[in-house]
């Protein structure tokens, strides 16, 4: 397995712990230190040297972003299965032993659990994925799950083939690494075995990339861009182009208009949250309405309508849920 280490000091003893104490044994562990300038991979090696595990610790030049760090410690990986955990993280102690049971049985290339969103104080916030509708799904209806919203990209809740990963399978330099590349794996693959259970623990805190204004927020217009090459050949299927649209404005447009609104609200305007609204309200094509009326994306819907013509009202109304 692959952690990758970053500014995760308070976390990351739970999270090795969480590796150390899997009912079916991790193999080969690699840390990679992308220089967070804490003492998270001191942590992490006090923890590994009390349980008396050995481990392989890759020091990065320079901070690299997490999709280099997986990219890195997965070359120095020698076993035919492989899970990149998150330094915050946590797993439930079968984790592991439930993916690799229904991966073995359903002979398939890539297992998934659900996701127990949680507080810093280990509060349950909610499950991040709807139940799955069978235990074994093709990779091409997962990769529409994970479009439509009811599966998630997330690369630690996953168990891959070591086959199927190649040498550099997850997007460099930037952020939001996970989508197009996990979308991509599982449109290269025959099965996806499921587990319903939320079997990974996933850390919520403010200032996090996902809740915090910043340029890499910007990074999802490139994770837009890389999800429309990715499915150009099958844009034609009305299905494929009303799930897109949905994804366009569900995963891409919501989250940084929201992102860039809540900033606003907590420090007042920057030149940055207006550029992030003005850059939202230029790519919402009222054409887009028809298919999501198509996909019953009503929420979409009143967000591209509202945001287009009456942003302030939508903040207003965002402040105030």
């Amino acid at each position: 397995m692959v952690i990758p280490v970053y500014h995760s000091a308070p976390y990351i003893r739970g999270s090795v712990e969480s590796v150390l104490t899997q009912t079916y044994p991790v193999d080969q562990i690699v840390l990679v230190d992308d220089r967070g300038d804490d003492d998270s991979i001191e942590i992490a090696q006090r923890v590994l040297a009390e349980y008396g595990r050995e481990h392989i610790l890759i020091t990065q030049p320079s901070n690299g972003g997490l999709g280099r760090a997986r990219n890195t410690g997965l070359a120095a990986l020698t076993t035919d299965l492989v899970w990149f955990l998150d330094s915050d993280d946590e797993a439930e102690p079968d984790f592991v032993d439930r993916l690799v049971s229904v991966l073995v049985e359903a002979d398939a290339q890539i297992a998934v659990a659900r996701t127990r969103r949680v507080d810093i104080d280990g509060y349950t916030l909610g499950i991040d994925e709807a139940e799955p509708r069978h235990a074994v799904l093709s990779g091409e209806r997962y990769a529409r799950e994970i479009l439509c919203g009811r599966a998630k990209a997330y690369a630690c809740t996953k168990l891959f083939r070591r086959e199927i990963l190649g040498e550099r399978p997850w997007a460099q330099d930037q952020a939001y690494e996970d989508f197009a590349s996990t979308l991509a794996l599982a449109l290269s693959v025959p099965r996806v075995a499921t587990v319903a259970d939320p079997l990974y623990r996933y850390l919520y805190r403010e200032g996090s990339l996902s809740t915090a204004l910043s340029e890499s927020t910007f990074d999802l217009f490139t994770v837009e861009d890389q999800v429309h090459d990715l499915l150009r050949s099958r844009l034609g299927d009305r299905r494929w182009n009303r799930e897109y649209v949905g994804f366009r404005y569900r995963e891409v447009l919501t989250s940084v208009a929201h992102v860039a609104m809540r900033a606003a609200h907590a420090g007042g305007q920057t030149p940055l949250s207006r550029r992030a609204v003005d850059r939202v309200r230029g790519d919402i094509a009222l054409r887009d309405l028809t298919a999501l009326w198509a996909g019953r994306r009503y929420r979409q819907m009143v967000f591209a309508v509202m945001v287009k013509f009456t942003p302030r009202l939508y903040s207003t109304v965002l402040q105030w849920r």
